[in-house]
């Protein structure tokens, strides 16, 4: 097993997310390892409503950005994270995750079972391990989709 310095938790703010971020907090203060919690906010614009929009795309996606950020505020001190960086890109999340992974550089990223992010850049070895996070166990045909994805 190799020593930890630098983890990355990405929520997607789902039932897996207080789970993802309880286990980074416990694996970071078990390595002694820098941590970052991050979200990706995808938004598109042009599905708010036939009206007048208030606030233009970008002032959108900035509001989203504050709010995520609050979430995972408040989501860390309820797991009792004493200091953790907390980080919310915005745009594609394939693109946000792989921006974020070569400019943070973590050893370990966590994610939720049923999180969609793209961790291995153009199919090749990524620099670091990847832990998934399974709030509840699943079904045996969902262990074997899941042995058999990872032997792939």
């Amino acid at each position: 097993m190799s020593t930890y310095k630098r983890i990355l938790a990405l929520v997607a703010f789902n039932s897996d997310s207080a789970a993802v971020a309880r286990r980074a907090v416990q694996l970071s203060r078990s390595y002694g390892a820098t941590l970052a919690l991050a979200a990706v906010v995808d938004y598109t614009p042009g599905f708010e409503s036939d009206h007048v929009p208030f606030l233009t795309p970008g002032e959108m996606c900035q509001a989203i950005v504050r709010d995520m950020r609050e979430k995972l505020d408040h989501m860390m001190t309820e797991v009792g994270a004493d200091c953790c960086e907390i980080i919310v890109g915005c745009g594609s999340e394939k693109e946000v995750v792989s921006e974020l992974t070569g400019s943070w550089r973590p050893d370990l990223v966590l994610v939720g079972s049923d999180a969609r992010h793209g961790l291995e850049p153009n199919g090749e070895r990524a620099a670091y391990d990847v832990l998934t996070i399974q709030n509840n166990r699943p079904s045996f045909a969902g262990r074997m989709i899941n042995a058999l994805a990872a032997a792939l």
